[in-house]
């Protein structure tokens, strides 16, 4: 449990679902990380949590969507550990809209988050790891970046509008020595999930047997799961793999859509549309 030893990783969106497995994961590799996300009381919590059991871990309570806090988030992880080997963009928010029902503040909002946060980060953690030989970036993407489920049609288009920064930011700065890739979850059962039940009307047990059977695996995966694919992406282990989208979907992308379960696949009553500020992942 070392393939990060000697490591420094930044990580949007950590104190919570598949941002704060990988949290977890990368400190039980041997990495130094810092972390940034916008629920300052539960990042406190796992920092403190972590740097009592004698992880070196720093909490950046960030909204990435504004330049100069993105900025800010990278340059302390820079200063508390002298680098930054490895950036995971994983913050997002979902909005369940369809076309007609989006404005340019939804636009704005869901954008500025999952699109330009990535890039304002990645930015500045590129600008670091050309003087230090190179890096690897993660962004997580969706499998919505290749497939819909209907009614989110701007967190569709923000996932797949990463898998081309992804693209470009491997193809500009692999003469750096960095690598940049993206990984798309299908259905990963986290706390916002636990939220989506709820809104819909459904148990977490209705929610939990409903959600990823249109896989081929049967069931939805487990934030560690996903976290294991990005440590994988992340570490030497991949040092030939750039510019890819890894799928974890537990073949959900290449199923007949016919097999899907429609209820958790749609936008649903008002009551849905409260939750769609939280956190995606």
């Amino acid at each position: 449990m070392s393939r990060l030893t000697g490591k420094v990783a930044a990580i949007t969106g950590g104190a919570s679902g598949i941002g704060e497995a990988i949290l977890r994961r990368f400190v039980n590799e041997g990495a130094k990380v810092g972390f940034a996300d916008i629920d300052k009381e539960r990042g406190k919590s796992i920092a403190a949590e972590l740097t009592a059991a004698g992880a070196d871990v720093i909490f950046v309570e960030a909204h990435i969507e504004v330049e100069a806090e993105a900025v800010a988030f990278i340059s302390a992880v820079v200063e508390a550990f002298g680098k930054v080997d490895i950036l995971i963009n994983n913050a997002a928010i979902r909005h369940y809209h369809g076309l007609l029902e989006t404005n340019n503040d939804t636009w704005d909002r869901i954008l500025g988050v999952n699109v330009k946060g990535c890039a304002f980060c990645a930015r500045e953690a590129i600008a670091s790891m050309m003087k230090t030989g190179g890096g690897s970036i993660v962004t997580v993407s969706s499998t919505h970046s290749i497939q819909t489920g209907g009614n989110m049609v701007e967190y569709d288009t923000t996932k797949a509008a990463v898998i081309g920064l992804t693209r470009t930011m491997a193809f500009d700065y692999a003469k750096y020595g960095i690598r940049a890739n993206a990984l798309s979850p299908g259905t990963v059962f986290t706390r916002f999930h636990e939220k989506r039940a709820e809104a819909l009307g459904k148990s977490v047990e209705e929610f939990v047997g409903a959600f990823g059977q249109g896989s081929m695996l049967k069931r939805p995966a487990s934030p560690e799961e996903i976290a294991a694919c990005a440590l994988f992406l992340a570490s030497d282990e991949a040092s030939y793999v750039t510019g890819s989208n890894l799928v974890a979907d537990g073949g959900l992308s290449v199923v007949d859509a016919d097999s899907l379960t429609p209820w958790i696949y749609t936008g649903g009553s008002s009551q849905t549309r409260q939750a769609s500020e939280a956190s995606a992942r």
